[in-house]
């Protein structure tokens, strides 16, 4: 390797790097870097937006100077610089809510000062138009109640980076993903809230798909669609949650009234978050259009939390409800409970419930046996080759057959769902998963896995093979 070739350079440092953290982190943050220019004193890195080389400076600069010293064989300044126009990017703190905004302040320093006759009254109408926006938020939902560990901290980072400078089409449209009770909806009003204490914009709105949907045919029965429109043009910040909802039934009007209303936010530079429990390309059902808007932005997935996330969440929950927990009770709730965090915080309720009402301490007997019917056994680890079996038995084929040529259409049927289930239910990747069904190439992992979410969209009885499949893998 030619040591001054930065391209070279940056190569082998990825290498080395790839090595010092999870492949997830890895991909994020690195995949669209590159080496740009080496000096006797400097490296120069290129990086795809200002947020990105935010976090690069804040979270893996001691690593990445560490791997081109040793590369090197002496040390130089790393510095960043952004693809287009090739700026330098400056360190800049996102950790809120550290900072004020110069509006925050300047709304403050005019309410203490107070007002009189019209501009009082627009003030009141002002106030109550807000809480109309804001009174469906829960009041937990903020970014000091949310545990941040490795499964959320891209979507958290971003949440935050929204709040600091809405509108910037580096993360516009900020769409969060992940499976049920992750914390998207958390996330999603910590931004409401946030972006209103601080006074970083105007005025928000947020809603769920379903009341999107309400409103707008509610509109179209009063014959009042202006109004509906004028009421999601004019915000600053518009946040929808569960956008899968628009792909359920036929919503084709209901999209097109989306779809204009968010070209609209975004040409004026408002700011649209949206959450959805899949990634946008896999919203079977969603017109091509949206998808390709809803990921012009930015996109950050949430997974289900890991053990240390687990107890932090639970010693918080706990803490926050005033309940006194051990910790081989929480270490004896987070080892059992690991698909999502609603069923952590439900386990929490139920006995501070049982607390309350029997004036005892939480033992780990009593956690025992007031969580029995929350907490199942732990379930043993599941692999591609039990989920075969689990697939082939309930659906009367031979473990031969899935992975053969054979074009049958219950072989195929029962194929696709064990594809689908090894997705859902290992770590597997597309690549490993095709192997073992016959050395499958990944495209077509992928069209059983898009073909079984069309079809649960319209045949429960498909629903109840998966489960059933689930089951018997406990």
């Amino acid at each position: 390797m030619k040591q001054e070739d930065p391209a070279q350079l940056w190569s082998v440092c990825l290498s080395e790097l790839r090595g010092m953290m999870p492949a997830q982190t890895f991909a994020t943050w690195f995949e669209r870097t590159r080496g740009h220019d080496v000096t006797p004193e400097k490296f120069t890195i290129e990086v795809p937006n200002p947020f990105s080389g935010e976090r690069m400076l804040k979270r893996f600069h001691d690593k990445i100077s560490q791997v081109v010293t040793t590369q090197l064989g002496r040390q130089v300044v790393i510095d960043y610089h952004i693809f287009e126009g090739n700026s330098q990017i400056i360190p800049v703190l996102t950790d809120l809510p550290s900072y004020v905004t110069d509006r925050a302040v300047q709304a403050d320093q005019t309410g203490q000062a107070g007002r009189a006759g019209p501009a009082d009254r627009a003030d009141r109408e002002q106030q109550a138009e807000s809480k109309e926006e804001t009174d469906n938020l829960y009041d937990n939902y903020t970014f000091e109640n949310f545990v941040v560990g490795e499964c959320n901290d891209f979507a958290h980072a971003a949440s935050l980076a929204v709040v600091k400078s809405p509108g910037q089409q580096t993360f516009n449209p900020l769409v969060i993903y992940g499976g049920v009770g992750l914390g998207k909806t958390h996330l999603a009003q910590a931004i409401a809230h946030e972006s209103k204490r601080l006074g970083t914009v105007d005025r928000s709105r947020y809603v769920t798909s379903e009341i999107f949907y309400n409103e707008f045919i509610e509109s179209i029965q009063e014959k009042k669609t202006k109004e509906f429109a004028q009421t999601y043009r004019n915000v600053d910040l518009l946040i929808v949650d569960d956008i899968q909802f628009f792909c359920k039934g036929h919503k084709d009007r209901t999209q097109e009234e989306f779809f204009h209303t968010f070209d609209v936010l975004r040409q004026k530079g408002k700011q649209i978050v949206l959450t959805s429990d899949r990634i946008p390309k896999e919203l079977s059902g969603l017109e091509e259009r949206l998808v390709s808007r809803f990921e012009w932005g930015l996109l950050a997935d949430m997974k289900p939390p890991d053990y240390e996330t687990r107890e932090a969440i639970l010693q918080k929950k706990a803490d926050k409800d005033g309940l006194s927990l051990s910790p081989d009770v929480i270490a004896y709730i987070a080892d059992r409970v690991a698909s999502n965090i609603r069923e952590l915080e439900g386990a929490v309720l139920s006995l501070l419930a049982y607390a309350s009402l029997s004036h005892c301490d939480i033992t780990i007997e009593v956690a025992k046996r007031v969580l029995s019917n929350k907490i199942r056994r732990k379930q043993r680890s599941v692999g591609m080759e039990d989920i075969q079996k689990a697939a082939a038995g309930h659906y009367g084929v031979s473990v031969e057959d899935l992975t053969a040529k054979t074009r049958k259409k219950h072989v195929v049927a029962a194929r696709q769902a064990a594809m689908y289930l090894c997705r859902d239910m290992t770590r597997a990747s597309l690549k490993d998963i095709g192997a073992v069904f016959g050395k499958r190439d990944h495209t077509t992992v992928i069209h059983a896995c898009q073909t079984v979410k069309k079809l649960l969209l319209s045949d429960g009885s498909l629903q109840e093979d998966l489960d059933k499949i689930r089951n018997s893998l406990s």
